[in-house]
């Protein structure tokens, strides 16, 4: 049976919790009302989205069950998805996020496009400095690109400089990158 047919399915099974989801989620207008539910009760049930749509007759744990309700109500209130799992991806890099910093954007990647573009001998790079750095994602991935940079990241918020010193750590560049809580 496939999660489209699964509003039929009993209650507490994966497919009616997926149907039932995205049905509230198209009714508040979302963008992407479906794959927002897979992503929700993915992450509420610690498994990933595949593993939902291959059994959506499957039943929903309580303790699972509570948490998506708690994240689709906080999604209906419009929270972002990114806040909502904890993390988003930029540069093919997964990031942990949260509401002290900005989500990453996909068109953000450009800039570091253009600097890849502009530095063709990437081993040439030493340093790079980003101010306003939020979650570290440019910083880091420019550091990804350029083998043997180093680079600093200056934030006004306490918490995203420590947030973006996490993320170098998470993906190897923590003692390549420095982060800094201030104002330039």
């Amino acid at each position: 049976m496939s999660v489209a047919g699964a509003c039929a399915d009993p209650a507490g099974t994966v497919g009616a919790f997926l149907c039932r989801a995205g049905q509230h989620l198209r009714a508040a207008a979302v963008e992407s009302p479906r794959l927002e539910a897979r992503l929700l009760l993915a992450h509420a049930m610690g498994c990933r989205t595949e593993d939902l749509l291959r059994d959506p007759r499957a039943p929903v744990p309580p303790a699972a069950a509570l948490g998506f309700a708690d994240l689709l109500r906080r999604r209906l209130d419009r929270e972002p998805v990114a806040h909502l799992l904890g993390a988003a991806e930029f540069w093919s890099l997964p990031f942990v996020v949260s509401s002290a910093t900005l989500i990453p954007r996909p068109d953000t990647e450009t800039l570091v496009e253009a600097a890849v573009a502009a530095f063709p001998r990437r081993e040439a790079v030493r340093r790079v400095l980003d101010l306003g750095t939020g979650t570290g994602c440019l910083l880091l991935a420019a550091l990804s690109e350029f083998p043997e940079a180093t680079g600093v990241g200056v934030d006004a918020v306490s918490e995203a400089a420590a947030l973006a010193r996490r993320n170098a750590f998470a993906l190897g560049m923590g003692g390549r990158a420095g982060f800094v809580a201030g104002s330039w």
